[in-house]
């Protein structure tokens, strides 16, 4: 690495540690929670609604690997998700499942699309039309890197079995 490389690298490194995730990550849930305090979900329970609003039908499987978290937690919030009226399994059997949204899932899933719609407008009132196509431009080729970096890791993976 040349030393205008990690010079770079440093900076970048500082800056990523800056925006640690932790105090954004407390002000979107706060904003979201209190705006859908009446509906009974969380901000977090909000992703699975979204996803089953998508597709009709969907195995916990295809939600965990869909939004990329921990079978425990897709089993855990589509339990409270049942629990609490939002979300029916209609699969025939008892190891498979078909998830798909009820009525009142539906109508709490637009109640914190209106809350995020509210909070996004908010966030970006101050940024330029310029400013958002350079940071949508970042972001793709953050992703289109990340998503190499995943396709090469799991690559290896596969001829070291």
């Amino acid at each position: 690495m040349d030393p205008d490389s990690s010079a770079r690298s440093q900076v970048l490194v500082q800056k990523f540690l800056d925006m640690h995730p932790q105090p954004f990550k407390s002000f979107f849930s706060r904003f979201i929670n209190e705006r859908i305090e009446n509906t009974g979900l969380t901000e977090s329970q909000i992703v699975f609604l979204t996803i089953l609003d998508e597709k009709k039908g969907m195995s916990l499987k295809e939600m965990t690997e869909r939004i990329g978290v921990h079978k425990s937690l897709t089993t855990r919030a589509v339990k409270h998700l049942q629990e609490n009226g939002f979300v029916i399994d209609i699969a025939d059997s008892g190891k498979e499942h078909a998830i798909v949204l009820t009525v009142k899932g539906g109508k709490a899933k637009e109640t914190a699309v209106r809350a995020l719609a509210e909070l996004i407008e908010l966030l970006f009132e101050d940024v330029t039309d310029e400013e958002l196509a350079v940071m949508e431009q970042t972001l793709s080729k953050i992703r289109r890197k990340m998503e190499d970096l995943f396709s090469k890791e799991e690559a290896s993976a596969d001829t070291n079995k």
